[in-house]
């Protein structure tokens, strides 16, 4: 039986203030006047205010010996009955008369058949979608008064919803159930026997979660995600299944071990186990995504740090930078175009560093402009032209950038004062980002995102970046697969200044437009 202190049904507080008693219990000059002119005594006149003032504070008549002594003392005080009045009945027919006069006066009907179906109808909807006997209660109290009819007695609608719950939840233990296939069942049935190389039961692996939902734990996560997706579709066999169902049932097998399930009838059972299975698939994913945007809110922190880092370190960085590059123009040409060598020196990126590998040191200008036909911008390609003719040769101008860390130190560096000049951290992202890249992509690929409404700009892009994955230029295309340019207008002025190069039209620039990418998917 339902505890009534944990359902809404009317009764008497256990400590009533003066406040209280005085709100709700006093009888007016006119109750009084009308409880007088139907009754012969004292005893029964208390009872009948008693139980018109209770009837209008609960909605029901209560037992008389259930009303508190402080009530019956008030009341009686209230209308100078002699003091030692009790509130009585001789006869179970003055008590019936009494409770229709007070039905007639406070305007309600007493239909206890009409009470219960329309009680029956309320916990039979309502039990589809909760699960708790005092909510299914409440739910069938509600209707009845707004009916205008009197409440019947706890026992009954407590026997009613106890009875109803168990027929609708043996409905749906039964929908799981049809809903699984036999290979399916065997599987789950198997999670009950099968046991681990620490002498406990699968299913208790299926109740004991992986571990937390940090960087490291990635693969752990992964594996429990796969290993719970091949008991089957959960989604299928939930189909039409509430939430709040769900994790009731699921959170009844989580409570018990391997054995108590066993004391279940086979469909129950197996529902019980679906249940806890699709509740450990979502929570598997929640972890994953869990995971990822704590991942992505960390590298996004520690950009902005790096960019301030920069702010303070700008003025070392610049100097060495103008020092490097004095002596590359040195190198080349003393008296050539100093501010146009430096501008496009630094656009030497590790694309045209690929195009160039495996070349001869004493290799002409001729092919040089050959091996890097398509892979630069005409300017450019003039440009490197002219450094290596007027340098004396490739080799010339490579060990001298080489002496200062390479082409790729120095284009970053560039980039890291271009960033503070422009007060922009999203180009330090992919800084940050890069070790994780692979991690990052993994996770994309193993869940399933679904738009939270009809914008899919950031999923688009997303299948854009995962599509030109196992790329490693410093551009993609900024065209999809049907030729149409990639929608980029969800992010930020800043990322889209640091996504798209101006000097190349049609496409992205890679690094970054992952960074974005993840960045908004996190969002």
């Amino acid at each position: 039986m339902t505890s009534i202190e944990r359902t809404a049904y009317p009764r008497f507080k256990r400590l009533i203030t003066a406040h209280e008693l005085h709100l709700f219990f006093s009888p007016t000059r006119d109750e009084l006047e009308w409880a007088a002119g139907a009754t012969d005594s004292d005893e029964h006149l208390l009872a009948l205010l008693l139980m018109l003032k209770s009837y209008q504070r609960m909605g029901c008549f209560p037992a008389l010996e259930d009303v508190p002594e402080q009530v019956v003392e008030f009341v009686r005080r209230q209308v100078e009955l002699p003091e030692g009045t009790r509130p009585g009945y001789r006869a179970e027919r003055t008590v019936k008369h009494h409770r229709g006069l007070v039905r007639k006066r406070v305007g309600v009907a007493y239909d206890q058949a009409q009470a219960r179906r329309i009680a029956e109808q309320a916990i039979r909807k309502e039990a589809a979608a909760k699960n708790r006997p005092a909510d299914l209660i409440n739910i069938a109290l509600e209707k009845v008064v707004e009916a205008g009819l009197e409440l019947p007695g706890f026992s009954t609608v407590d026997k009613m919803a106890s009875k109803i719950r168990t027929e609708v939840n043996a409905s749906i233990c039964a929908g799981i159930h049809d809903r699984m296939s036999p290979h399916q069942r065997t599987e789950l049935l198997r999670l009950l026997e099968e046991r681990d190389n620490d002498g406990t039961t699968q299913y208790n692996r299926l109740k004991k979660p992986a571990k937390g939902p940090s960087w490291s734990h990635f693969k752990n996560l992964t594996k429990r995600m796969e290993w719970l997706d091949g008991l089957g579709d959960s989604t299928v066999w939930m189909d039409g299944v509430a939430a709040r169902k769900i994790t009731d049932f699921a959170g009844e097998a989580d409570a018990g071990d391997a054995p108590a399930l066993r004391d279940y009838t086979p469909v129950k059972r197996l529902a019980l186990i679906a249940c806890l299975v699709h509740k450990a698939r979502m929570c598997v994913r929640d972890d994953l995504a869990t995971m990822f945007c704590k991942r992505v809110a960390t590298k996004i922190k520690k950009a902005k740090t790096e960019l301030e880092e920069i702010r303070l370190a700008e003025r070392e960085i610049t100097e060495a930078l103008i020092g490097n590059y004095r002596v590359v123009l040195k190198d080349i040409d003393a008296d050539g175009p100093a501010q146009l060598a430096l501008a496009k020196a630094a656009e030497m990126t590790a694309e045209t560093r690929t195009a160039l590998e495996g070349l001869d040191e004493d290799a002409s200008a001729d092919e040089v402009v050959r091996r890097l036909g398509g892979k630069v911008s005409p300017a450019l390609l003039a440009f490197i032209k002219a450094l290596v003719v007027q340098a004396g040769g490739l080799a010339t101008v490579t060990k001298t950038v080489e002496g200062f860390g390479g082409f790729a130190m120095q284009y970053e560096q560039t980039e890291k004062v271009s960033a503070h000049h422009g007060n922009l951290w999203e180009p330090l992202l992919y800084g940050q980002v890069g070790r994780d890249r692979a991690v990052m992509f993994d996770l994309a690929d193993e869940l399933e995102f679904t738009a939270t409404s009809e914008d899919g700009r950031v999923l688009d892009a997303l299948a854009h970046a995962q599509r030109h994955q196992g790329a490693r230029g410093e551009y993609i295309t900024a065209f999809d697969e049907e030729g149409k340019e990639v929608d980029i207008s969800f992010a930020t002025q800043n990322w889209r200044k640091v996504v798209v190069d101006k000097t190349r039209t049609g496409q992205f620039v890679r690094k970054h437009f992952e960074a974005m990418v993840f960045t908004y998917l996190a969002e």
